[in-house]
């Protein structure tokens, strides 16, 4: 009785965000790359870190995989299409980044801790809900956002930091090659563009796929954090013109879930 009452609790979290944003929540593609990325490191953690034979380790992965990816899924609808409630969003994904963490393990996914375990990052500060909270300095979030501080171009943005749950600022130079830019915990937007809610959306996704690494870790150590980034952006950003920007995996998830060409 209690599984069936923490699955329906996991279906509303998943359509509550659904019903303000539709096209995204029905797209097949979206949900299916949101479920194979959460089954794929569920499994392969399962084998190499829970020693589970590979029969038992899938079946387990593709429940506990699937409903993570929905989970995130549901995150990623609410930041791409309604980026003033992103903070909600960001809590979906990083929830499901938890549960992907659980199910590597071989820990419960589905008992108490689906209500009563959560994580958040805002701006550089990492909370974590499990009983007391814990708070904690994200390093890699820190070194980005005092790093943009440092720009003369860059205008702090207080009311879109705090409810972004990212430094965000305003790129007063129009010869800026691109409408908008995101990197771990912080955001900028051209002025020209500042006021596109296609734009803002499409950055608040990239703000969520930042924390996609802490599926397959994190770390902490006395009162500071560091997130594994090396999914967040895609390896291919780092290679120069290959693929094309736009074509990109990252670029391509967060057009399709913001509605942005």
């Amino acid at each position: 009785m209690r599984r069936c009452y923490l699955g329906l609790l996991l279906v509303v979290i998943c359509l509550s965000p659904a019903r303000v944003a539709r096209a995204q929540w029905h797209n097949p593609r979206l949900i299916a790359g949101q479920a194979a990325f959460n089954i794929a490191v569920s499994f392969i953690g399962k084998m190499l870190l829970h020693h589970e034979p590979p029969g038992r380790a899938l079946s387990k992965a593709l429940v506990e995989g699937t409903a993570s990816g929905l989970v995130a899924h549901a995150g990623y609808c609410l930041a791409g299409k309604h980026p003033h409630w992103a903070l909600a969003g960001k809590a979906l994904a990083q929830k499901s980044s938890l549960m992907t963490r659980q199910s590597m393990h071989g820990t419960p996914v589905f008992d108490r801790s689906l209500y009563s375990h959560w994580q958040i990052t805002h701006s550089f500060v990492y909370i974590e809900v499990k009983g007391a909270p814990r708070v904690e300095i994200d390093v890699p979030n820190a070194a980005v956002a005092a790093y943009f501080l440092t720009s003369d171009d860059l205008r702090f943005d207080l009311n879109r930091t705090l409810y972004s749950g990212s430094f965000f600022f305003r790129n007063e130079n129009e010869l800026a090659n691109a409408r908008g830019f995101s990197a771990p915990g912080a955001i900028w937007i051209r002025s020209s563009h500042y006021n596109d809610p296609l734009v803002f959306g499409h950055e608040m996704v990239h703000s969520l796929q930042n924390e996609r690494g802490s599926a397959i870790a994190d770390w902490h150590y006395k009162g500071l954090r560091f997130n594994f980034l090396a999914l967040a952006p895609g390896v291919p950003a780092l290679l120069k013109g290959w693929p094309d920007h736009n074509q990109r995996l990252h670029e391509r998830e967060a057009g399709v879930y913001a509605d942005l060409p």
